[in-house]
């Protein structure tokens, strides 16, 4: 399943509904790009949706770890690790 590693956002499933109001299943999946961050040390390479991605392109470490700190119970475990460690 498709996943950002820092928000948590993931796939939502809803209805097209048609003019007429026939109703089908569809799925809206979010916009996952793969990048790098330096984290106390580490480079580790994570998933994440754009509107994360735009607000960590750029940051330093310190406000990195404060973004994580933020979504502490979204993160993924490999993150969780090393924000712990």
């Amino acid at each position: 399943m498709r996943r950002c590693e820092i928000s948590g956002k993931g796939t939502v499933t809803g209805n097209l509904v048609s003019h007429s109001h026939r109703l089908t299943k569809r799925i809206w999946k979010p916009n996952l790009q793969s990048t790098k961050i330096s984290l106390k040390g580490q480079t580790v390479q994570i998933k994440v949706c754009t509107k994360v991605l735009k607000t960590i392109k750029g940051a330093n470490e310190d406000t990195l770890v404060k973004i994580l700190k933020k979504n502490e119970a979204t993160l993924s475990p490999k993150l969780a690790k090393i924000l712990n460690a």
